[in-house]
């Protein structure tokens, strides 16, 4: 399995994967264009993209979906039920073609070619919401951002993943300090809005799976986290419950351009 996140944060989020003789994206949250050339730039034609998977409907998760779907229909759209509705009444609103979804059930696995997909429930202030595991069979990846806690589902749902991709949205300080309102600040902090640096650390601290092998912090805050205060906090925990493998090869995902491509 290979995977790439080509941008993460709260101007747009897509990752790509490929894995079980499939292509595909976890959201378009960048415009049509942008998508397909941070595609370009690894390697890969938007048109042999196989699905796309959404994991909610806020726009940073969203925004090229719908040009992107009618530009390649190749790629199947995949939502829950709750996205896929608020999603199509978005693109009415704008009286802009939704896609056409292939709708799925949340917590419950589905075949995707030689994948098995599982649209995991988290907490977001969205209407169905969720995180996602793809599998091969031989490797696992987990993709967790837009969570307001680590829940046990979330915990049971990444044992023996392989690679994560994981959301460390702000330092909780500087989240509080920043100027910002204060129903912002309470959104974002709350059970229904990000992970912080600590929260992140905390959660592998508790539930760091054996198997992993390659781990991503993702969705970090242009304005309230640095993404060397993250690497710090993550790689002392990391260090700490004698995973110094995972500390040194420790990749922050950002929002101008792809990360490496990591061979899992």
């Amino acid at each position: 399995m290979r995977v790439c996140v080509l941008a993460s944060g709260s101007k747009g989020n897509a990752t790509y994967v490929e894995g079980g003789g499939l292509r595909v994206l976890i959201d378009a949250g960048l415009s049509c264009r942008a998508l397909e050339q941070r595609l370009a730039a690894i390697g890969v034609e938007a048109d042999a993209l196989d699905a796309v998977l959404v994991t909610h409907e806020h726009v940073d998760h969203v925004a090229g979906l719908d040009r992107f779907a009618a530009k390649h229909p190749r790629a199947a759209v995949y939502a829950n039920e709750g996205t896929a509705a608020v999603i199509e009444r978005q693109c009415r609103l704008a009286r802009r073609v939704p896609p056409e979804f292939v709708l799925f059930e949340s917590r419950v696995p589905f075949a995707l070619g030689g994948l098995t997909v599982t649209g995991v429930r988290v907490s977001h202030d969205t209407a169905e919401p969720v995180a996602y595991t793809l599998d091969d069979g031989t490797d696992r990846l987990g993709y967790f951002t837009d969570l307001g806690f680590v829940s046990p589902e979330v915990r049971a749902a990444w044992a023996g993943c392989t690679a994560l991709v994981l959301e460390s949205n702000h330092d909780a300080q500087m989240l509080r300090t920043s100027g910002r309102p204060y129903a912002l600040i309470a959104r974002i902090a709350g059970q229904s809005g990000h992970l912080s640096n600590d929260q992140a650390c905390e959660a592998l601290a508790q539930a760091c799976p054996e198997t992993l092998r390659a781990l991503v912090l993702a969705h970090l805050s242009h304005d309230c986290n640095d993404p060397a205060v993250a690497r710090a906090r993550m790689a002392r925990t990391l260090n700490a419950i004698g995973r110094a493998d995972l500390a040194g090869a420790l990749v922050l995902a950002g929002q101008d351009r792809p990360t490496p491509i990591l061979d899992i």
